[in-house]
C-alpha cells in the first residue's frame, strides 16, 4: 500500500501529462518543492480540475508510489482567481512562483518560503500596497530566506525610509513584513537595489520577469 500523507502547499507549476493527466510542482512546507501527478485533472468532470491549477493554496494528501508523488485529496482555501484574469496581476504571481521553484529542492524543509509566497499574493491583491513595493519585498525576502542577503551595499546613500524597509525585510516576522508603505522616491530607490539583486543572486532566465518588463 502507498503511504499517504498530508501537507500544506501551493501549486507553482501545472502542465500537460498524458492524455487526461496533469503534473504539478506543488511547494510545501515540510516537504519541500514536489512534483505530483494529478490523475484525470485534464478531464471537465474531475474533482481536482481546480486544485491542480497554478497558485491553488490548502492541504494536498499525497500518496508515494514507487517513483512519484500522486494526488489523493485536496481541499483548496484559496484559488487566487483574480490572477486568471489580470495579466499584470498573473505576470506578478507567477513571478513569485518561479523565484520558488528555483530556490526550494524536495525533501528541504521550505515553511518560510512557502508562508513568504502565500503572504505575497495576497499582498498584490491588496490595494493599499504597489505590485512594485510587494514584488521588492518578496524578493529581498527571499534572497534572506536562501541565506545570500548582504544588507545594504556599502559605499551607497540610502533615503531613511529605505534603510528602514530593508531593516524590517530582512528582520521582521512575517505578521509584520507587508505593513509599511514609501514614497515614490523612496519606492524607486528600494526598486533599484531589488533590480540589483535578483541579477546579482538569481542566477537564471525568469520567462514572467520578461512579460513584467513589457508591461
Amino acid at each position: 500500500m502507498n503511504d499517504i500523507f498530508t501537507c500544506t502547499g501551493m501549486v507553482l507549476r501545472s502542465r500537460p501529462a498524458g492524455e487526461n493527466d496533469r503534473l504539478i510542482t506543488l511547494l510545501t512546507g515540510s516537504e519541500g518543492k514536489l512534483n505530483v501527478f494529478v490523475r484525470g485533472a485534464r478531464k471537465p468532470s474531475s474533482r481536482f480540475a481546480a486544485s491542480s491549477e497554478g497558485f491553488a493554496f490548502g492541504e494536498f494528501k499525497l500518496s508515494h508510489g514507487q517513483s512519484a508523488y500522486y494526488l489523493s485529496d485536496a481541499d483548496i482555501s484559496n484559488y487566487f482567481e483574480e490572477f486568471r484574469t489580470d495579466i499584470e496581476l498573473a505576470s506578478y504571481a507567477s513571478y513569485f512562483a518561479e523565484i520558488a521553484d528555483y530556490y526550494c529542492v524536495e525533501g528541504e524543509d521550505s515553511t518560510a518560503m512557502l508562508g513568504l509566497l502565500y503572504a505575497s499574493l495576497l499582498a498584490l491583491n491588496n490595494p493599499n500596497f504597489s505590485y512594485r513595493l510587494v514584488r521588492c519585498i518578496y524578493v529581498l525576502r527571499a534572497i534572506v530566506i536562501n541565506g545570500e542577503f548582504p544588507g545594504l551595499p556599502a559605499g551607497r546613500t540610502f533615503n531613511d525610509a529605505v534603510i528602514a524597509a530593508v531593516d524590517r525585510i530582512q528582520n521582521a516576522d512575517l505578521r509584520h513584513l507587508f505593513t509599511f508603505k514609501l514614497t515614490d522616491p523612496a519606492e524607486d530607490e528600494l526598486f533599484k537595489l531589488t533590480s540589483d539583486y535578483e541579477k546579482r543572486f538569481m542566477d537564471k532566465h525568469f520567462k514572467s520577469l520578461e512579460v513584467l518588463s513589457a508591461l
